[in-house]
């Protein structure tokens, strides 16, 4: 029952019947769907008590939602409990996530799913593309696909195309699975390729490129995955649509995000450790950051950007440290992390803190790590003086390379 609920929650986070459909738009389907999931997750948990806040990325995304209070909570509560309340589905569905997937099938079964939800997604992005409107009523947006709900921008449906990439690729490219199988895959690897290309998106262009290159070098021997990755590389370039070709320092795009990058930086050094609050960062700059790691600075401080760091550091220390050595986890270790990288490559280019497709893939991987963990190696997946050494090291060194690129990329009218 609860992991039925859990694929189903899911499913609502990807397409979102009442904004497909008019008749439907008053009824609250995901709230009800999540009211139910709660309750029968809270009785599983009282039938069958395991942990579920026992792992660092779980209390570092628990200490990232009481940041999004604490930010704005000096300024006005009332603003401070939206925002907490905002980001609740989010911690919601990591949670459900992590206490429905309870064995390796029902794992599979969630991926399973993800993909099939990329590739509906794909299928109404390539219609629209060529009749001009999707589902929804929802046209083009200056020849660039979009969908609706999380997906209402094309740089967030491409990002969820770069999430499924390696999932499909770990399914289409398993020599052990059947042939039929394999090339359905790989049709629907096809259709989520294309739908990516008509998102026209330069962040996922990129985020492709880093996923798809991770994946070689894990799935292949090195001198092998070198050339692999090379010859990715280049195809995704020179496949690439042309807007995503002009990537230029000097061009008008690249510099709104640099000159972003600064205000964002302004913001951090005027309220260190909070930042100035959550949903802020427009009130003291014309646009968003369009980048996670600057926009959680600026908003949350240097304490939201610690979390932020420590929730994905964490995400690949412990695919990493996966102690049950198979084929088949060494597989879909290789796709998560894969699948990782291109996230949070996305998410340079992105500001994408707050949805939910990072956090499915954070929930996704995280359980299938504790999946393949013996029990009695458990222990080691927590927090040490090193780790947070670690985590302060990266947030202090990816703040140094945004600091040097506006310091060395900004180009100031009349300056």
């Amino acid at each position: 029952m609860l992991y039925f609920l859990v694929l189903l929650y899911i499913s609502l986070m990807y397409i979102r019947p009442a904004e497909i459909f008019s008749s439907w738009a008053t009824f609250p389907f995901a709230d009800v769907v999540g009211g139910i999931a709660g309750f029968v997750g809270v009785v599983s948990l009282m039938l069958k008590p395991r942990p579920v806040v026992d792992l660092p990325q779980d209390k570092f995304l628990l200490a990232f939602w009481s940041l999004i209070f604490l930010s704005t909570v000096t300024v006005w509560f009332q603003l401070a409990y939206e925002g907490w309340l905002a980001f609740m589905p989010v911690v919601f569905c990591y949670f459900l996530i992590r206490v429905g997937i309870r064995t390796h099938s029902q794992f599979r079964g969630v991926i399973y799913l993800l993909i099939a939800l990329n590739v509906f997604q794909a299928a109404n992005g390539i219609v629209q593309y060529h009749t001009g409107i999707g589902l929804g009523d929802v046209p083009m947006i200056m020849d660039r696909i979009y969908g609706t709900g999380i997906f209402n921008d094309p740089n967030d449906l491409g990002m969820t195309f770069v999430m499924a990439v390696p999932l499909v690729l770990a399914v289409a490219l398993n020599r052990a699975g059947r042939f039929v199988n394999r090339v359905l895959f790989l049709l629907a690897l096809a259709a989520i390729l294309v739908a990516l290309y008509y998102t026209n998106s330069r962040g996922a262009v990129v985020g492709l490129a880093a996923a798809l290159v991770c994946y070689s070098f894990l799935s292949l021997k090195r001198m092998t995955g070198f050339v692999v990755a090379a010859v990715l590389v280049t195809v995704v370039v020179v496949a690439a649509p042309a807007r995503s070709t002009q990537i230029d320092y000097e061009e008008s795009s690249a510099q709104g995000r640099i000159q972003a990058w600064a205000e964002g930086l302004a913001m951090l050094k005027a309220n260190p450790v909070l930042g100035v609050g959550y949903g802020q960062y427009m009130e003291f700059a014309p646009v968003v950051a369009h980048n996670s790691f600057v926009h959680t600075l600026a908003e949350l401080g240097l304490l939201g950007g610690f979390c932020l760091v420590g929730m994905f550091y964490w995400y690949f220390v412990d695919l990493r440290k996966e102690t049950l050595q198979t084929t088949e986890a060494k597989r879909w270790r290789t796709a998560l992390v894969s699948s990782g990288v291109g996230i949070l490559t996305c998410s340079w280019f992105l500001s994408r803190q707050y949805v939910v497709v990072p956090y499915i893939l954070l929930a996704v991987g995280t359980s299938w790590a504790v999946l393949n963990t013996k029990p009695g190696d458990m222990p080691k997946l927590k927090t040490t003086g090193r780790d947070v050494f670690n985590i302060g090291a990266l947030t202090i060194g990816g703040l140094t390379v945004v600091y040097v690129s506006v310091r060395t990329l900004a180009i100031w009218s009349g300056g």
